[in-house]
């Protein structure tokens, strides 16, 4: 019998995560926050690697070998540690803007000048910090110091959106396109890939980064930079573009495009950009602010699409890096009339790595396409009697285990009621698709407030997103290029989605982000939701992670009964056993 290839990925920055292949399928993906139940844990993804080993029942020995994604920044490192970088610039901002300025007067280009040296010096270092790297990696992945490969950053980022989706199987060339803050010195790339290659095209490098700049109006909002940017991208449709037009008019003039690069440029440092913030946006309006970031990255990213579209002729499309957690971004290019067809990479940020890096290696090592992904249920799941010893001491709730709990918990929400869901196993990602949910009536814009506030202590002005069975997506979505099965774009709605999915839609434009299911994706859940339309008529669900604010989505049965503990929420369904709390 031949031996399988087992192939680890590990991604180590933000989220850290990891993840394992079987002769080239996704078959465990897990971040290390839900373990630590530190949103966002970096470092070496311990309990996340022991995890994929036991899933498979394999040792380190049985592996192929280990893909690392590399990520050269060191001033990221800085920059994400614990000080205020505004706190900072406010008492040596004004001296070394001053100074900045001046240098750039006297010596043009002085800029690129300091990066390329501190580039230079970066990258003079690199054999020895992977070699520190794979030593502490040892510790928990025991193998020789050849089993362990280095993917660059931006690699790992496109060989993640290219390889899950469908198209290297179905057609022959794709334009790969990333966007992120920065790794390994890059902030984008453009790539093609044809002939069973990826060429990379187009190198976008930090000092132009737009995460960065998204990241920097984030925190100027008193939001948390990496974790809040969706924030500031729901709360830009409230802005007027009329009123809001005079902060872009601001903002605007610092960026623009160059057709025969193809390419933008930040037309000053990011940190200096950042530095101007406030005194250029003093007593701008916060959605004005949101509003003018997110119109400027949208241009910018549609230039770039177009400009490559025109070029190159290829009109099927793949999408990865944390920018392209942006739905609004990705729905605007998956709108384009000469786009045939559009992959965003679901979940898109550094922790897709761990992906990216072991489908690339995969490619590599055997000369074979990984198998796309077609769903993201990839990590632990418990057992009945797991979940028994989680309740032990729980009386005060009543405990029922129910053989048809779909129907139940149909009737429950067709009354209005708002369930927690934990079945099957976790969900890889920032989405939560139905295995740790917490679902509600879509028709019923009431429920929103109840669980901002009363569950979830979101912000006001994020919306809720639905599950829409496939049959229905076209009554409902106003369709384009790009399918939806993993709530990573957004769609234009319907009148009758204004009727049945009001508490699901983006209370100002109307848009939605939607999880398409599938029957054979998710059989369960898809059966919960059409009991739920035998009832209502309404063929989808309000579907939201089931977390507290700021906390990881829920992994185990402990956890997911510590927020119902903490929270008001009356119903928890933990597979077929209904919790309630008894005093309503």
């Amino acid at each position: 019998m031949k031996k399988p290839i087992y192939i680890l990925g590990i991604s180590e920055s933000h989220c850290a995560s990891a993840a394992l292949l079987k002769d080239g399928e996704l078959i465990a993906c897990v971040s290390e926050e839900r373990f630590t139940r530190k949103k966002l844990q970096s470092g070496i993804p311990k309990n996340a690697i022991k995890y994929c080993f036991n899933f498979a029942k394999i040792t380190a020995s049985d592996l192929s070998l280990v893909a690392l994604a590399d990520f050269e920044s060191p001033f990221l490192t800085a920059r994400e540690s614990t000080y205020d970088k505004f706190k900072i610039l406010s008492i040596l901002g004004k001296p070394v803007l001053w100074l900045e300025e001046k240098i750039e007067r006297k010596v043009p280009n002085s800029q690129e000048l300091f990066y390329r040296i501190y580039r230079f010096f970066a990258k003079s270092n690199q054999t020895q910090r992977q070699k520190r790297r794979i030593k502490k990696l040892k510790a928990t992945v025991s193998l020789p110091s050849d089993k362990f490969k280095f993917v660059q950053h931006h690699l790992c980022h496109a060989s993640a959106a290219l390889f899950s989706s469908p198209l290297p199987s179905k057609e022959k060339e794709a334009l790969i396109f990333t966007c992120d803050g920065v790794g390994d010195f890059e902030s984008a790339t453009l790539s093609k890939y044809s002939d069973d290659r990826i060429k990379k095209i187009v190198s976008i490098n930090s000092q132009q980064s737009l995460g960065f700049f998204y990241q920097h109006i984030t925190q100027f909002l008193g939001l948390k930079p990496i974790e809040d940017e969706y924030k500031v991208m729901g709360l830009a449709p409230y802005a007027d573009p009329k009123k809001a037009f005079h902060t872009y008019k601001l903002l605007s003039p610092y960026f623009k495009f160059s057709l025969k690069q193809n390419k933008w440029q930040i037309l000053v440092s990011e940190h200096h950009l950042q530095g101007k913030f406030p005194k250029l946006l003093l007593n701008k309006r916060f959605d004005h602010i949101a509003y003018s970031a997110q119109r400027i990255i949208e241009e910018l990213l549609i230039r770039w699409v177009k400009k490559a579209l025109e070029e190159f002729k290829i009109n099927n499309l793949v999408f990865g890096g944390g920018v392209f957690a942006n739905v609004k971004v990705n729905q605007k290019i998956a709108s384009l009339d000469r786009v045939n067809s559009s992959f965003f990479m679901p979940s898109p940020g550094d922790e897709s790595n761990a992906i990216g890096g072991a489908f690339y290696s995969y490619f590599q090592l055997t000369g074979q396409k990984p198998k796309p992904i077609s769903h993201l249920y990839l990590g632990p799941q418990f057992s009945e009697k797991e979940i028994k010893r989680s309740l032990k001491g729980k009386s005060k709730y009543k405990v029922e285990k129910i053989s048809d709990i779909n129907s139940t918990l149909a009737r429950l929400l067709a009354k209005g009621e708002v369930v927690a869901r934990f079945a099957g196993r976790m969900e890889y990602g920032a989405r939560a698709l139905g295995n740790r949910s917490i679902l509600a009536n879509p028709k019923n814009p009431s429920i929103v407030e109840f669980i901002n506030s009363a569950i979830k202590n979101r912000d006001f002005w994020m919306p809720f997103a639905p599950t829409i069975l496939r049959s229905n997506a076209k009554k409902y979505l106003k369709i384009h290029s790009s399918d939806s099965l993993f709530m990573n774009v957004s769609f234009e709605t319907t009148k009758k989605a204004w009727e049945d999915l009001a508490a699901a839609l983006h209370p100002f434009d109307k848009t939605t982000r939607p999880q398409i299911l599938d029957q054979e994706i998710n059989p369960s859940y898809y059966d919960l939701i059409k009991k739920f339309e035998k009832l209502t008529g309404v063929g989808a669900i309000l579907n939201t992670s089931f977390n507290l604010h700021g906390e990881p989505l829920v992994a185990s049965p402990e956890d997911a009964l510590r927020v119902f503990d903490s929270s008001k929420l009356k119903y928890l369904a933990l597979e077929n056993i209904l919790i309630e709390k008894k005093d309503g």
